[in-house]
């Protein structure tokens, strides 16, 4: 059986401090803001990891907090439970 495990997300970009590991991949996180109900304002980071030299020099160069949209596949990391985009790729949205 095969599963397809194809994401897109938007937010907003947060570099990582030392988001190289071992010229493998970069790691990046996208913020999403959510208001609730009570005023408040959820921040979830979802942690992508890009593996493609061009994306990789591209999220670099990019400053924090452009908004953008990643599209890749969906992974967790086994322990953790923690859930990974491996980014696939990258669209700078309009601000």
């Amino acid at each position: 059986m095969q599963v397809d495990n194809s994401v897109t997300i938007s937010g907003l970009l947060h570099h990582i401090r030392n988001g190289k590991k071992d010229g493998k991949y970069f790691l990046f996180s996208v913020k999403q803001e959510t208001p609730w109900s009570d005023g408040t304002t959820r921040r979830d980071f979802l942690v992508s990891r890009a593996f493609l030299p061009e994306i990789q020099e591209r999220v670099q160069a990019l400053p924090e907090g452009t908004p953008l949209k990643v599209s890749g596949s969906l992974h967790s990391s086994l322990g953790s439970g923690e859930l990974y985009v491996y980014a696939q790729g990258v669209e700078v949205l309009p601000a």
